[in-house]
């Protein structure tokens, strides 16, 4: 290959590398953006589940005062058999113990009742806590579902980024020479995907060996590929970054 095709060939490197390094960035938000709307939809969920337990409790509270209510009618109907047995009874001693039965059922009504206010209280307070969080779970929801619209949106984005960047990424591989873009995905392979960079200063950037003079010699020329002799990444004069770092 003729030096000529060699910097043609190494500058075709250079920008696959780009772009190759674009595509991973874009990749990487395509892993990201779902987790970021799963933990959005996650903050939503728990205000539901939230909401789903105090209502569970609220049903389970409301069973509760029936149940009192329930004991509170049967006492009811014992404590009219009772009365109308008392016009029955003959003795005093009878009279006596039907007298303890009935303020017995009393009692535990008056005792049953309290329990029902304690437990209307409690469901009382549960609807307010609900009511509360039904209306933060409202405002969070809306914010939420914005997010997660905008979230998708860069998601749809993205992806189109990445079909536009692989396009091109194939059109410049069809441009290298077979033997030479099997050499840079080996590398690519061997050093996290980064195959190609600038020796700078005299100095490897991608392992930051410093370079032997007549090796950077022939990068600086540019007519023929030169690999790092510690690292193997292929490398490439780049005179603007070589005058910021002087």
């Amino acid at each position: 290959m003729s030096p000529r095709n060699q910097a043609s060939q190494l500058a075709l490197l250079v920008k696959l590398q780009d772009i190759h390094a674009q595509k991973r960035n874009i990749e990487k938000l395509l892993n990201t953006i779902p987790q970021e709307i799963d933990l959005i939809q996650a903050e939503t969920d728990r205000y539901e589940e939230e909401i789903e337990q105090t209502l569970k409790l609220e049903q389970s509270l409301e069973s509760q005062r029936r149940s009192y209510e329930n004991e509170i009618n049967d006492r009811d109907q014992k404590l009219k058999q009772y009365q109308t047995q008392l016009l029955t009874v003959r003795t005093n001693i009878e009279y006596a113990a039907m007298l303890r039965q009935i303020d017995g059922l009393k009692r535990m009504n008056e005792e049953t009742g309290e329990q029902i206010f304690h437990v209307e209280e409690e469901m009382e307070e549960r609807r307010e806590r609900r009511a509360e969080k039904e209306e933060a779970h409202r405002r969070v929801k809306i914010e939420n579902d914005k997010k997660i619209g905008e979230q998708t949106q860069k998601l749809e984005q993205a992806q189109k980024q990445l079909e536009t960047i692989t396009a091109r990424a194939e059109k410049l591989r069809a441009k290298i020479s077979p033997a030479l873009y099997a050499r840079f995905q080996r590398i690519a392979e061997a050093r996290d995907g980064v195959a190609v960079v600038a020796a700078t200063g005299g100095i490897c950037q991608g392992c930051y060996t410093r370079i032997r003079p007549q090796v950077f010699d022939e990068i600086r020329r540019g007519d023929t590929i030169v690999q790092c002799e510690s690292c193997s990444r292929i490398l490439y004069y780049d005179a603007k970054q070589d005058a910021k770092k002087a």
